[in-house]
């Protein structure tokens, strides 16, 4: 579970940018409110919600994760029972954490009697549930939350069907102007030509037209292998080199898409070639959106629109600001609970918080955009290519148009049903055999590393 969740912390782009987004969007979003985190898992965006300035954040995890999460509470308390410190001293001496350590070797300056991560007091509830079953009960009475996060997504953003619990938890408990992060979703479909993936894919079907396996005929399961193989998607990263055209791409608004529009959708799909090629299958990734929702204070207009330079942005402050705001809070916090190690603590923390480099992203994307695509860093959702079962031949200049069709199956997945036609050169598209491709796809797969 714990290695599993090491993983995912591990990917530093996602990690990064969703801190990045909550911190910018703090002061609209964050700062003095309620919080739901949905799929909290390890809790780690319940985190950056209370270092935005969270006054409370329920972290709704339906596994034993919320268990771990709860230790993480707990060694937040500025006092704890000796029986915990005695228990968590003898587990940091078994893995060589402790004052002697096996070996006498120091894994780093973890004290189980001092408090840790002393800014999370009284701020974070765990909550043992579904999200579908949450009730104002588990919310210590409200009926309402300011702010909704959760990191949903699966492979091409909707497989899992995690994404359905977040507009669950929005349609029942959001409030009115209140925001959700991520804000939206694009899915990003392109043609790619790979003839050595092809070849391998239907090799493997192939092995089945053997008329004499220990004197078997087992050539009757011929056709269903290479069906099965080609509705099969190849989850992990791809050079970009492969693609053959730009993407065309498919928005989800998560602040406003319904759950049976989001069970069944079709992404129209047009793709202009410079060059001829051979298709062998469509490139999909995500990208990501963080923008506050909530309405824009008068005093805000005249700032720019996600800017993580030092003057902030109608969508947050810059990450000094934002940094500077916590400091300030941890400081309070700190002397309520009397602990002067608390400040050196989140001193520590705060010095290890990730900056933005200015130069590296514009002011239309700084803080608010991720992206999964191959021309970027890896992500542990790495990339997804469907095959078509029968290569398509394009020459320089022309097009292919058509959709993909997404409808969820028992699978907590979908099934994508794609339809593609050459387009002729008056722009009109052609259904003949030659110049058509249909393809059944199930997703199947998630992925937690990458390469």
């Amino acid at each position: 579970m714990l290695s599993h969740q090491a993983q995912m912390l591990q990917d530093t782009v996602r990690t990064a940018a969703y801190q990045r987004a909550i911190l910018n969007n703090a002061p609209r979003d964050f700062h003095d409110k309620v919080v739901m985190d949905v799929g909290a898992g390890n809790g780690i965006l319940s985190f950056f919600s209370a270092q935005a300035g969270a006054k409370k954040v329920y972290a709704i995890e339906a596994s034993n994760m919320v268990e771990c999460l709860q230790k993480v509470v707990d060694a937040a308390k500025p006092q704890r029972s000796p029986t915990e410190v005695a228990q968590e001293k003898e587990a940091l001496e078994l893995m060589g954490a402790g004052d002697a350590g096996l070996g006498g070797v120091s894994f780093g300056t973890t004290n189980p009697s001092e408090s840790r991560n002393a800014w999370l007091q009284g701020r974070l509830v765990p909550v043992h549930s579904k999200v579908e079953d949450v009730t104002p009960e588990h919310l210590e009475g409200h009926t309402q939350v300011d702010t909704i996060v959760s990191e949903c997504l699966g492979v091409l953003l909707v497989h899992e069907r995690m994404c359905e619990s977040f507009l669950n938890a929005r349609d029942r408990y959001l409030a009115p102007g209140g925001s959700v992060f991520p804000s939206a979703g694009t899915i990003c479909l392109a043609p790619f030509e790979d003839k050595q993936l092809w070849n391998d894919t239907a090799n493997k079907a192939k092995w089945w037209l053997n008329s004499n396996f220990y004197r078997v005929d087992v050539s009757p399961f011929a056709a269903l292998a290479f069906e099965e193989n080609f509705s099969s998607p190849v989850v992990g990263v791809f050079p970009p080199q492969c693609l053959l055209s730009v993407s065309s791409d498919y928005v989800i608004d998560f602040a406003s898409i319904t759950k049976e529009e989001l069970k069944e959708f079709t992404v129209p799909v047009e793709w202009t070639f410079t060059n001829a090629a051979i298709v062998h299958g469509l490139g999909g990734w995500f990208d990501l959106h963080f923008n506050s929702q909530a309405p824009t204070p008068v005093s805000d207009t005249d700032m720019t629109m996600g800017d993580a330079n030092a003057n902030g942005g109608a969508n947050g402050m810059s990450l000094e600001a934002a940094l500077a705001t916590l400091k300030t809070a941890s400081a309070s916090a700190s002397a309520a609970s009397g602990s002067a190690s608390n400040t050196t603590s989140m001193d520590a923390v705060l010095t290890t918080l990730p900056t933005i480099d200015s130069t590296a992203t514009t002011p239309a994307t700084a803080g608010n955009f991720m992206t999964t695509s191959p021309y970027a860093e890896p992500t542990h959702w790495q990339q997804v290519r469907f095959l078509l079962p029968e290569p398509l031949a394009v020459n320089r200049g022309q097009k292919i148009s058509g959709s993909v069709h997404c409808k969820v199956n028992d699978q907590r997945s979908y099934t994508m049903t794609a339809l593609l036609r050459l387009q002729n050169p008056d722009g009109t598209s052609s259904d003949t055999p030659i110049a058509t491709r249909k393809a059944v796809w199930r997703l199947d797969r998630q992925t937690y590393s990458w390469s």
